[in-house]
């Protein structure tokens, strides 16, 4: 895709994602919002292509994608500050991974997704929105992070609406380096899923930090963020061939 479509500058109401902003204690520069509805207008028209999400009004793109996306910054604070080594596991069609790039595009920011179709269109946005920092790695979570480059490197690791949280943990804990945090973005099934944790996280090296409730900010949503701090190094075995940690989970 080496377009910008047409419509990239019809004029959007912005006093949604400027409130959001706000609460979450984001200074939105007035640079971003450009970037926000070309990168809108480029999902919309992709999107009518090869379907990548039901979500694709403005007004819901900003609640349900933009700010969803940057509620992180509730658990990872840090990642306003641009200096964090993040990963996207599961990115789908580029979120949460876009949306942050374009908000704080200090952080180095890896997308990672399976389906090529989806990996095809977030690179696209990258090449065409020349957003520096990001990259995007095509692959299953089970083999990628046995990768040298992959394992335990990150000091974020993303993951939105991947799996339950015990399988999330196998898919996502091998990425993140000792010392940082995994952010499972959940919904009103949060603490549920982290009481099906425990073996999960002893066998995997993590501890959960925090369970961050976003509609305490964002009264619309019902986004619970998991924390989980890297505690110990995950062992070699983890996570195991693709497909066995759905089968198979670590309860």
């Amino acid at each position: 895709m080496s377009f910008i479509p047409a419509n990239h500058k019809t004029p959007r109401d912005l006093k949604a994602l400027k409130a959001g902003c706000k609460a979450l204690g984001i200074k939105l520069e007035e640079t971003a919002i450009p970037d926000l509805i070309t990168f809108h207008a480029l999902l919309d028209r992709a999107n009518s292509q090869m379907n990548l999400t039901k979500i694709i009004s403005w007004a819901d793109v900003v609640t349900r994608h933009y700010l969803d996306s940057l509620s992180i910054v509730l658990a990872v604070p840090s990642v306003m500050d641009g200096k964090e080594d993040i990963i996207d596991v599961g990115s789908g069609f580029g979120v949460p991974g876009i949306p942050l790039t374009l908000i704080f595009p200090g952080n180095k920011m890896v997308m990672l997704d399976s389906v090529g179709k989806k990996i095809n269109f977030i690179k696209s946005i990258v090449d065409t929105m020349g957003l520096a920092n990001a990259e995007t790695a095509l692959g299953r979570a089970e083999e990628l992070a046995k990768k040298k480059e992959h394992r335990q490197t990150y000091s974020v690791v993303l993951s939105r609406a991947v799996a339950v949280l015990p399988v999330l943990l196998e898919l996502t804990l091998p990425f993140c380096r000792l010392g940082g945090v995994v952010v499972a973005m959940k919904g009103r099934r949060a603490l549920s899923e982290v009481n099906d944790s425990e073996k999960a996280l002893e066998l995997l090296g993590g501890e959960i930090e925090e369970v961050v409730d976003v509609k305490r900010k964002l009264p619309f949503s019902s986004g619970q963020l998991v924390l989980v701090r890297k505690v110990s190094e995950t062992p070699e075995m983890f996570p195991r061939k693709a497909g066995i940690p759905q089968k198979r989970p670590l309860y």
